[in-house]
């Protein structure tokens, strides 16, 4: 297990997530967006519960829409979730601007 902390909160999420990061070098403040995208794309909910206790609801808003992939499933629950346009989201606009042959 892989444990952060930041002020009283502790992360625990599932080593596999992490497969090819040095656990050590994961920083709470530094990585978010590798954390978020990790625990939404391949985490449970019991791992997107504590996400949501660990970071502020403004730091995973300002986070989410920075993440550069996510399937259309987690798209679809994390734009209704957070209540933001799909449309704000780097991983939507770089599907868009990709040309399909």
């Amino acid at each position: 297990m892989i444990e952060l902390k930041n002020n009283n909160e502790r992360l625990k999420m599932r080593n596999t997530l992490f497969w090819d990061i040095d656990p050590d070098k994961l920083n709470a403040h530094f990585s978010i967006i590798l954390i978020v995208e990790r625990v939404l794309s391949r985490g449970n909910m019991s791992e997107f519960k504590q996400l949501i206790r660990f970071y502020s609801l403004k730091d995973l808003s300002q986070t989410v829409i920075k993440i550069g992939y996510l399937d259309a499933r987690t798209l679809n629950f994390i734009s209704t979730y957070f209540n933001i346009p799909k449309q704000d989201f780097l991983c939507y606009k770089k599907k868009l601007s990709n040309s399909i042959h």
